[in-house]
């Protein structure tokens, strides 16, 4: 596009016009000028933080394989191709907010804070054009450019602050609401991330097709190309047709038509950074815990095989306590019904036992069969299935065993129970060693693990505050414009808000 930077700066020149011929003092900006340079700031700690994460994921090959680390290092470089023209836009917004509040501190008559406001103005379009959404240069920016067009030629006043504004905020379509009423929507809202990630695939993909195969001198010639330039290298090159140039146009289009402003494309390229992390995120946690399958299964099977014999013990150990009890009962000559609950009670830590053990039941069983009639029903009690509804047949069982039988019968039972508890004891104890032994080396790999799913939740977390604290700062230059033309001070409660959430996940114990 010819007089691109001529346009831009004339672009610059009618902003500035438009707030200085509002015919109102400039509101002081002081403050909206300090959040969003600490809204800024704690975005860019915040890819850089990620952008660090997968750098040092990539270089641990005591944690990943070789092949894991090529695929972090893809994603590395996917991520810093996004990286670099966020904090481009970023900085040049900087650098317009700083101009801008230098411009109001000067009450409005300083032509040399009026140019830097120019300059930065131009920075900024120029920056939002490098956005890349993580991949080939897009032209994700032509809607901006195209504004410049309008600004040429247009004489309407009220057309250059709206287009003025939009360059920033973005465009917003007229609807009418359920009153009647005319309102304006914002047209870079709803599905318009969607449709315009789905566009920058797109030529993306058509792109990336058209450079395979091609030579090393070809493609080094292509890196420094704006995007409308490398189409034209490709088709000089004979690697793209007409019909796929077509495809790649009627895909920047869609993208012009949401009117997106600077702050939009921005908080886009910050959410394809978010997905990036996430997807690095699920890679690093998925091969580290795979990298320590070992040492992780192991543990786990000791531990767990560990409970299971604590477990039996204890069971063994109230068999013999409540065994005890009913003998007391029986001893004291208490009412039936307290009994047969004890002897319920008791029945339930046998099936608990025998549920957990079939080595003992076997063996229980052996010694029931060998003490005769001196166990009586006892062999009955041990194997009657037990439920809610058939208490008076089990209550029948009970009654058929008498004092004698039962302790006879209890006499074979705890000693095959302590037998089997001296076993368990002797497990347990080299299990608790074995565990004591490859501990540490779990608590290292638990921690890794640990590390990995905090440090990227922590991102995460950081990077949807910073898409949320974009749209606000929109909403609050919106306000500026508001200000400017009613003379009321500029209110940035809802920003200083954001930006303080940011910063609380940044550094958690130094937040108020």
């Amino acid at each position: 596009m010819p007089n691109v930077s001529t346009r831009l700066k004339l672009l610059s020149i009618l902003l500035i016009t438009t707030i200085l011929c509002a015919g109102c003092e400039v509101p002081d900006l002081t403050e909206f000028t300090a959040q969003s340079a600490e809204m800024t700031r704690g975005i860019r700690t915040g890819v850089k933080d990620t952008e660090k994460v997968i750098k040092t994921a990539s270089d641990r090959n005591d944690l990943f394989s070789d092949k894991v680390r090529a695929q972090l290092r893809q994603s590395l470089k996917d991520y810093r191709e996004a990286l670099k023209p966020t904090g481009e836009a970023l900085d040049a917004l900087d650098a317009y907010l700083e101009a801008l509040n230098a411009l109001a501190q000067a009450n409005k008559k300083s032509a040399e804070n009026s140019k830097a406001v120019v300059n930065a103005v131009s920075g900024l379009v120029t920056a939002a054009s490098g956005l890349t959404f993580a991949g080939p240069a897009l032209n994700v920016a032509a809607g901006l450019l195209t504004l410049a067009e309008q600004f040429r030629t247009t004489r309407d006043f009220k057309k250059r602050v709206n287009l003025a504004a939009q360059i920033v905020e973005g465009g917003y379509n007229e609807k009418v609401d359920a009153n009647g009423k005319t309102i304006f929507v914002k047209a870079c809202t709803g599905d318009a991330e969607a449709r315009i990630t789905g566009e920058a695939d797109t030529i993306k993909s058509l792109v990336a097709k058209a450079m395979v195969g091609m030579s090393e001198d070809q493609l080094k010639e292509l890196q420094p190309l704006s995007p409308h330039d490398r189409r034209k290298k490709l088709q000089a090159f004979g690697r793209i047709g007409a019909d796929k140039v077509e495809q790649i146009v009627a895909a920047e289009n869609v993208i012009a038509s949401f009117s997106c402003g600077v702050i939009d494309l921005i908080k886009f390229n910050v959410k394809d950074l978010k997905q990036i992390n996430l997807s690095v995120s699920i890679t690093m946690f998925d091969n580290a815990r795979e990298k320590n399958r070992t040492v992780l299964g192991f543990y786990n099977a000791l531990e767990s095989t560990d409970r299971a014999i604590q477990h039996e013990l204890e069971t063994i150990l109230n068999y013999k306590t409540l065994t005890a009890f009913v003998r007391e009962l029986e001893a004291t000559k208490p009412d039936p019904d307290s009994i047969l609950v004890g002897k319920i009670s008791l029945k339930h830590h046998v099936d608990d036992l025998f549920a957990a053990d079939a080595q003992l039941r076997n063996d229980v069983t052996l010694a029931m069969s060998q003490c005769g009639p001196g166990c009586g029903n006892m062999q009955k009690f041990l194997e009657f299935d037990l439920c809610d509804t058939c208490r008076k047949p089990f209550a029948a069982i009970v009654d058929g065993i008498s004092k004698p039988q039962f302790d006879t019968s209890n006499g074979h039972i705890e000693a095959v129970l302590d037998e089997r508890a001296a076993k368990l004891y002797e497990q347990n104890t080299k299990y608790v060693e074995e565990l004591k032994r490859i501990t540490p080396a779990h608590s290292v790999v638990i921690s890794e693990l640990k590390s990995i799913s905090e440090k990227q939740e922590k991102l995460d977390q950081l990077l949807d505050a910073s898409a949320s604290a974009l749209d606000t700062w929109a909403t609050s230059h919106a306000n500026l414009r508001v200000a400017v033309n009613t003379r009321k001070p500029l209110g940035v409660a809802q920003l200083a808000s954001k930006v303080r959430e940011i910063w609380s996940i940044i550094n958690p114990s130094q937040t108020n």
